[in-house]
């Protein structure tokens, strides 16, 4: 059931779940999950602090470069 919160600016839907309702669901869709299922999803401590490497765009068309001529200059 979600809980109808009080006192809320205008702009903001009564009807959103609180963040305890949110968690519990959660928790509630995770029980069910298979030990793979859970091995799956995963992502450890720091996968929310992880980006992509940056590349800048002149080494990668330097060493494309470099390649097709069969090696660095």
């Amino acid at each position: 059931m979600i809980a109808i919160r009080k006192h809320l600016p205008y702009e903001v839907r009564r009807d959103e779940p609180t963040p305890k309702e949110i968690r519990r669901a959660c928790e509630e869709i995770q029980a069910t999950w298979s030990p793979r299922e859970r091995a799956r999803r995963y992502r450890g401590p720091g996968a929310a602090g992880w980006t992509p490497p940056m590349i800048r765009l002149r080494e990668l068309v330097e060493a494309i470069n470099e390649e097709r001529a069969g090696g660095p200059a």
